[in-house]
């Protein structure tokens, strides 16, 4: 306890002059000091729980009352005490957990959420706990309507001091909503068996964007590996993002094996004289050498064919000058202008 600056924080009982409960926040921070744990989260999926309640209390919590102040405020705690509402497992689960697992926290029925909604980018984890009616029923109704705000006040050493109180909460139990777990600090990583990374690399290959040319590539990851259900929930987004990448760049290069079955290896010497050849009429009166599947880039049997009959042509025009050459148009548009220039270009080769 002599490293942990934040240690003899009494409980907001102790402090009003009461006693200790079963736990207190000194005794929370020693069995959780060197015992190689951590704290995760926030998670992508709240974890919710219905248990017995335990043996911890809101005014063993070392929470103060949270008066007004300039100061930024990064966790506070609002108190509601003997809120006349029957949380059954079927509304705890309808009502608060759906709402929760996608953040949508102004859906919450009252007295759950929020009256005023923070301008900032937040995280609710709720306790929801058993209680008996107050003997003064005035007082404590007016007291409790609303709730009570309340800060944490645990010193300077955050991290050791937010793991504390994580493990009070555990130690809380009733109904609970949370989104910061503790955890050991090295543990065995959960491994995605073969099958479901099968499952999951093919729904990204068939399914993922083509092209990224608006960001498709990170949107449509964030929201995949966020939606519950999905081939890919919970996986890495840079190897996700990786998967798309490689994808398309595949698609700019020859794919012979999956488009092509017509490949280098096919080339016999009589396809040049007699299907090559009787061919030369029409692509002449066309322009067009040779055309390829868009996207998938064409073959080294394609190219060789196209150089090969830029090189019968420019024999059979006695143009010693000129040399094979192949190059691709993606425009229709194209193929009517090289033909205007002439017939050096009529030798190239070129692509749609």
């Amino acid at each position: 306890m002599s490293e942990f600056r934040g240690d003899h924080i009494p409980g907001l009982l102790r402090e009003l002059g009461g006693r200790d409960g079963a736990l207190t926040f000194d005794e929370a921070i020693m069995r959780t000091t060197g015992q190689g744990l951590k704290l995760k989260g926030p998670e992508t999926r709240p974890v919710s729980s219905i248990r017995d309640a335990g043996d911890v209390s809101v005014g063993d919590l070392p929470v103060r009352f949270l008066d007004s102040i300039s100061g930024k405020v990064e966790q506070f705690c609002d108190a509601i005490q003997h809120a006349k509402v029957d949380v059954t497992p079927d509304f705890f689960q309808s009502k608060l957990v759906k709402e929760c697992m996608t953040c949508n926290y102004k859906g919450l029925p009252e007295p759950f959420r929020l009256r005023h909604e923070p301008q900032v980018s937040y995280t609710m984890q709720l306790i929801i706990l058993p209680a008996t009616p107050p003997e003064d029923q005035r007082s404590e109704a007016i007291k409790m309507c609303d709730g009570i705000s309340m800060r944490f006040e645990w010193g300077t050493h955050t991290r050791q001091a937010l793991i504390g109180l994580t493990y009070m909460l555990d130690n809380m139990g009733g109904m609970q909503i949370r989104n910061w777990v503790i955890q050991p600090k090295f543990e065995k990583k959960l491994t995605v068996d073969q099958t479901a990374r099968d499952a999951g690399y093919r729904f990204i290959k068939e399914h993922g964007p083509k092209t990224n040319n608006a960001n498709q590539f990170m949107e449509w990851t964030d929201n995949q590996i966020h939606t519950v259900g999905s081939p890919i929930e919970n996986w890495s987004e840079a190897k996700v993002i990786t998967a798309l990448q490689n994808h398309m760049r595949g698609r700019q290069y020859a794919k012979t094996l999956e488009y092509w079955p017509f490949t280098f290896k096919s080339l016999v010497p009589w396809f040049f004289d007699e299907i090559l050849v009787p061919m030369l009429g029409s692509i002449r009166q066309h322009s067009i050498t040779w055309i390829g599947k868009t996207r998938t880039g064409k073959s080294l049997a394609s190219k060789v064919v196209a150089f090969c009959q830029s090189k019968y042509e420019i024999d059979a025009s006695q143009r010693e000058d000129l040399i094979p050459l192949g190059t691709s148009s993606l425009h229709l548009g194209r193929v009517g202008v090289s033909a205007a220039k002439g017939s050096k270009k009529l030798y190239k080769f070129q692509k749609f």
